[in-house]
């Protein structure tokens, strides 16, 4: 998704991770503002550099390959653009996707 924003476009991630000792609601927005990407979490806002957009583009493509897991964490994660919605749970306890994402900030 993050390939597809256009001039004024935006995209966002929201992550819903519940386990036994927690439950977790985190957003990231990312924005395409004449052609520079920017991250907005937490009251924090980071221009993306390549290879930062490199990473998320890593991230949407290992979310859509996720296998079933077993696990009693589950994350879920809704990408939403300006034109669709998608959403993907891992249960797996392996990807902890989410923790890759915190790290750009």
């Amino acid at each position: 998704m993050v390939e597809s924003l256009q001039n004024g476009d935006h995209f966002t991630i929201q992550i819903k991770s519940i386990g036994c000792f927690h439950n977790e609601r985190q957003t990231i927005t990312i924005i395409n503002n004449e052609g520079i990407l920017t991250a907005h979490f937490n009251n924090k806002r980071k221009l993306l550099s390549p290879s930062d957009i490199k990473e998320l583009i890593n991230f949407e493509l290992q979310l859509r390959d996720l296998q079933l897991g077993g696990c009693t964490t589950v994350d879920t994660y809704v990408l939403t653009n300006n034109y669709e919605s998608f959403k993907y749970s891992d249960s797996t306890c392996r990807w902890s996707g989410y923790k890759k994402l915190m790290a750009m900030f």
